[in-house]
């Protein structure tokens, strides 16, 4: 008899054990929600044209929240503009 109170104690130990270190490890993991992006009824028609200097990659941006927008981000650096037709 007491040897079963023992085995049944340690598996509800190891079950509690397993389940904090298991919801530890998930909130690792939590990641906030992303903010929203502009209001689309803010954002302008542009046409501009961006060039990653590391790996050559365009990217044409055809709608932009100001007239000036920043660069997008590619290879880890911003990217540089090619072409501005205003």
């Amino acid at each position: 008899m007491l040897w079963t109170l023992l085995r049944v104690v340690l598996a509800l130990a190891a079950a509690v054990t397993i389940y904090v270190l298991g919801a530890a490890l998930l909130r690792v993991f939590k990641v906030p929600a992303e903010e929203p992006g502009p209001d689309p009824a803010l954002l302008r028609p542009v046409d501009v044209r961006f060039r990653c200097e590391h790996c050559g990659a365009e990217v044409t941006m055809t709608v932009a929240a100001g007239d000036d927008p920043d660069p997008p981000r590619h290879c880890r650096d911003d990217m540089a503009m090619v072409a501005d037709p205003t």
